[in-house]
């Protein structure tokens, strides 16, 4: 073989390596097996007993513990470096008791958590014991019960959602409401807020509410407590029966220190919402409302406020930056002024944008196009994380990237190995945790590798 034979050989040689080399290493990068690409498993938490009932099933974490709340039980695993999502504690609702609320929103040493005996639709007023009507507060660390408080109710059903109360900083906020099953107003109504000391279950102070108004959910702020109001309507006669003729939402602001009324206006400014309309609080600081009319979130509008009631420009749900799906929470994060969306837009397959909102002008900063579907979102600091499936016809997260907050540049890519088997996701100390839906799998680590 003549010397340029053998060059040109070696040549065609190293190029079919170099190709070889260079599919090799970008198979191993997507499916996460090169150090700097990946996103490893690091634990994986007890599973849950298997049930078909999804009800009151919550999860949240809160400093070195996640919380999962179902319907028989709160359990609370260690997220700490060691810890591996160890189950920790316990607590099961006595008796034929079941858990139907919580409040996320405690510090990192308590959590709230209610439940009651269902009772039936048009008990006026609901027997003791029955309806959501015990709250409980319980050590974060060891799950031990500090205190309970009974928690006045109109009705047996557990139809009230979980934002009847509400704990930030170092008090607990409880809604009492003694209107009937129809939710007519009675002669004796004394709708009220009731804030305790988040430790120790001591009353702080009582708010009544406006005149002809009940509360309908509630959430602490730092400076303020807040309560979406249904107000109006008439009065149950002598025979118990009323109507929500005539009823509209409204928002309210209570001093967190005293409970006195800071302002109380008309939900919305153009329209009177009624009471069909569903409101879901997202943010206290600032105040961010997302609102459905027709009595769902598939379609609506974020509502934004100043400290003093003042309303904000809103923003669509549905606009040109796609449609945002406002009843998933893993959609969208309000970090200070700015509310992050996952907007959603159909082209042969769901496809998505990374949208950033200034929430004092309703308008859009900044918007990043995604090559792949999006499942979630997360907003810590300056960065912004979102979860990736790969392709429009796959529903399997598979890689996750990081772009600057301040102006969508993106900043990291990473690849999962395996299955991401999630609903919810948080972060802790540089660690992706995902959190399944029912029973099955509930807590599960990933970190950068």
């Amino acid at each position: 073989m003549s010397g340029r034979t053998l060059a040109k050989a070696l040549t065609t040689t190293a190029v079919v390596l170099t190709v070889i080399g260079s599919i090799t290493a970008w198979f191993l990068s997507y499916q996460g097996y090169l150090p700097g690409d990946a996103m490893v498993r690091t634990w994986t938490a007890a599973k849950d007993r298997p049930t078909d009932d999804t009800s009151a099933n919550n999860t949240w974490v809160v400093g070195d513990v996640a919380v999962r709340s179902r319907f028989d039980a709160v359990t609370g695993f260690g997220i700490a470096d060691g810890q591996d999502g160890k189950k920790l504690w316990e607590y099961v609702p006595p008796g034929r008791t079941r858990v139907c609320g919580s409040a996320r929103h405690a510090d990192a040493s308590v959590l709230l958590v209610a439940y009651g005996e269902e009772g039936g639709e048009f008990s006026d007023p609901a027997p003791r014991g029955k309806g959501c009507a015990t709250v409980l507060a319980l050590d974060l660390k060891d799950g031990r019960e500090l205190w309970t408080a009974q928690r006045k109710v109109a009705t047996g059903r557990f139809d009230e959602g979980s934002q009847f109360m509400d704990a930030g900083g170092d008090i607990a906020v409880i809604a009492h409401d003694h209107r009937d099953a129809r939710q007519a107003r009675t002669k004796d109504d004394h709708t009220s807020l009731r804030a305790v000391d988040l430790r120790t279950g001591k009353p702080r102070w009582t708010a009544a509410m406006p005149d002809k108004c009940g509360t309908y959910k509630v959430a602490v702020g730092k400076e303020q407590v807040f309560a979406v109001l249904e107000c109006g309507g008439k009065e149950a006669d002598e025979f118990g029966i009323g109507s929500t003729d005539g009823a509209e939402l409204n928002m309210a602001a209570f001093d967190r220190a005293t409970g006195a009324l800071n302002w109380k206006i008309p939900m919305d400014a153009r329209l009177p919402l009624d009471l069909r309309a569903m409101v879901s609080i997202e943010s206290t600081d600032p105040l961010v409302l997302a609102v459905g009319r027709s009595g769902s979130l598939d379609s609506g509008t974020y509502l934004s406020f100043g400290e003093d009631g003042r309303p904000r420009p809103r923003i669509e749900f549905t606009n040109d930056h796609g449609k945002i799906d406002a009843a998933d929470p893993t959609q969208t994060a309000i970090v200070g002024e700015r509310m992050y969306a996952l907007a959603g837009w159909w082209q042969k397959g769901e496809h998505h944008n990374l949208v950033a909102f200034d929430l004092t002008t309703g308008e859009t900063v900044w918007k990043e196009p995604l090559d792949e579907p999006a499942a979630a979102l997360l907003a810590r600091g300056d960065r912004i994380t979102v979860l990736v499936e790969w392709s429009t016809q796959a529903s399997d997260i598979t890689d996750l990237f990081v772009f600057d907050a301040g102006n969508g540049e993106e900043l990291d890519e990473r690849h999962f190995r395996g299955e991401v088997p999630g609903s919810r996701f948080y972060e802790h100390e540089g660690r992706l945790i995902a959190a399944g839906s029912g029973g099955g799998l509930t807590f599960t680590a990933f970190e950068r590798w």
